[in-house]
């Protein structure tokens, strides 16, 4: 997968310096620029056969913000957002016909145990928003609006206890469960390795709230929650894929496809939601 973006933090970096520049120069006091961080829960929301555990992951963005009047302003913003989750099955088969080396036809059939998919991706997330906000110098404030993202890395690694491969060959009326040359075998302790996962565009609700506190001439710092729920499929791909994918070339190299690509799994949303910190000039 190709990575768009590969150092976040020099992009913030560089968004400090830009503010450091707007301060000097000075600023309308209508608008606001503002750099932020905030976690720590984000993770991937799908339905599942399985058990799904929602993990961690961080946020850190730049936005700007131009004010309507003293208490409402909108806004627009560039933010970097990582998503975790881990896909737990105890027990998964499936069964499916193909050919082997020799061309032969026959069943392959697959039994994993104890599966665990860790899943992690990086996203690229542009929010607009409208926020309100009380007078004075310590101010309560209530954002919200809609993101749009768009998947800059995605991978996932599977681990099974155990996973017994075997060939029914139907003509034969005989099942094969060696030799493991021909990928029939049963193993124990299984590591796939890491392998990319593509997914799509994001659109989602976001709503923040908390109080906005004014530290200098120009400069105001706030204290948040947040909360970002996905409104779309991010993995609407037909979820018709093998879990295990035999291929006929010797020896056989079985290919393990992510439990997103499956039936065991569908409606892939992101959410995020957590603390927020933001420093602002305005």
């Amino acid at each position: 997968m190709k990575k768009y973006i590969s150092n976040p933090i020099k992009s913030l970096t560089i968004a400090g310096l830009l503010i450091i520049c707007l301060n000097s120069y000075g600023q309308d006091k209508k608008q606001e620029i503002s750099i932020s961080v905030g976690g720590p829960f984000s993770f991937m929301k799908y339905n599942s056969i399985g058990e799904v555990e929602s993990g961690n992951g961080i946020n850190a963005g730049i936005r700007y913000s131009y004010y309507l009047n003293e208490g409402l302003s909108i806004g627009i913003g560039a933010e970097y957002q990582t998503y975790n989750s881990d896909g737990k099955f105890g027990f998964l088969t499936g069964a499916y016909m193909t050919t082997d080396a020799e061309d032969e036809s026959f069943q392959f059939r697959y039994r994993a145990t104890n599966l665990r998919e860790e899943q992690k991706l990086g996203y690229v997330n542009i929010p607009v928003n409208i926020q309100f906000e009380t007078p004075g110098t310590s101010k309560l404030y209530v954002s919200a609006g809609f993101k749009v993202g768009f998947a800059v890395s995605g991978t996932y690694e599977t681990k099974m206890q155990n996973l017994t491969t075997s060939g029914y060959y139907p003509q034969y009326n005989v099942e094969l469960f060696s030799p493991a040359f021909a990928g029939f075998a049963s193993t124990d302790n299984l590591a796939a390795g890491k392998q990319d996962i593509d997914t799509e565009v994001s659109y989602s609700t976001t709503f923040e709230t908390g109080l906005k506190q004014k530290i200098g001439d120009r400069s105001w710092i706030y204290f948040g929650v947040y909360l970002d729920y996905g409104l779309n499929n991010i993995y609407d791909k037909g979820n018709n894929k093998a879990l295990v994918e035999y291929h006929p070339e010797l020896p056989v190299q079985l290919q393990y496809n992510s439990a997103l690509e499956t039936s065991y799994t569908n409606d892939v949303r992101l959410v995020s939601y957590g603390l927020k910190l933001r420093f602002a000039l305005h």
